[in-house]
């Protein structure tokens, strides 16, 4: 694989990793709709209480330092997970694992980086009612960029982006047309990931600015603020093409 693919790869890997809460949730409900505030995922508030370790450390895994051998038998070692099931790539040397909560709840996935030595990115999928947005933002400030979508008609999933920690929270809201994130606002999962990966999200896709407690409707309309490269450099070329 040349640099370019690795790279292309790598963009096309991130661009997913917002979609990724998505499709654990699809899972863990067995059949859809999914409930996105599922009592039974898992119970975790290190993000506010960096016990044991700060963000984008996660029960002592690092992305982009901890070795895929040291996270494997951190988790098959901690008795509040259970079912780990590593999933090899067969066109390359990346992985990843699910793993459950001592419940049985799929909870958590850690990808590896392209060459499958290192923790690349952890997601979490979390049980409501532990941190709310005004937690996050108490500890954390406002985030710098969001996106989100409806999952159903009245559930919506706000992807809040730190590239300065770096971290993606999840959140949760009734809907786009008729939600609004509130300090109230339940958060419902976490992706933490490492430096040069939230830059590749911010360069390469199309993200929202944040514009604080305002109603989803007139915000995640699809007029997105930050335009991917790729996208903006085609829309240039095509106009470039139809000029007089």
């Amino acid at each position: 694989m040349t640099a370019s693919d690795v790279m292309k790869v790598n963009v096309m890997r991130l661009r997913l990793y917002c979609l990724a809460l998505l499709l654990m949730l699809v899972v863990a409900a067995c059949s859809p709709p999914p409930n996105l505030r599922d009592p039974n995922l898992l119970q975790d508030t290190s993000l506010l209480t960096d016990d044991p370790c700060a963000a984008p450390c996660w029960r002592n895994i690092i992305p982009g330092e901890t070795s895929w051998r040291d996270m494997m038998i951190a988790i098959e070692d901690d008795p509040a997970f259970t079912t780990v099931e590593e999933v090899k790539d067969d066109s390359s040397e990346a992985r990843l694992v699910n793993f459950t909560t001592s419940s049985g709840s799929p909870c958590c996935r850690v990808y590896s980086t392209l060459d499958g030595r290192t923790v690349g990115q952890i997601l979490t999928l979390l049980a409501p009612g532990q941190m709310t947005l005004g937690d996050i933002f108490d500890k954390y400030g406002e985030p710098q960029y969001a996106t989100g979508a409806d999952v159903t008609s009245d559930q919506a999933l706000v992807s809040l982006i730190y590239p300065d920690v770096p971290v993606i929270v999840y959140v949760f809201a009734a809907g786009v047309a008729e939600g609004a994130l509130t300090a109230a606002s339940e958060v419902i999962g976490v992706i933490y990931l490492q430096p040069a990966d939230i830059d590749d999200i911010v360069n390469n896709t199309s993200l929202y600015a944040w514009e604080g407690y305002v109603p989803l409707a007139g915000w995640l309309d699809g007029n997105f603020d930050y335009i991917a490269e790729a996208a903006a450099a085609a829309t240039a070329e095509a106009t470039a093409e139809t000029a007089p």
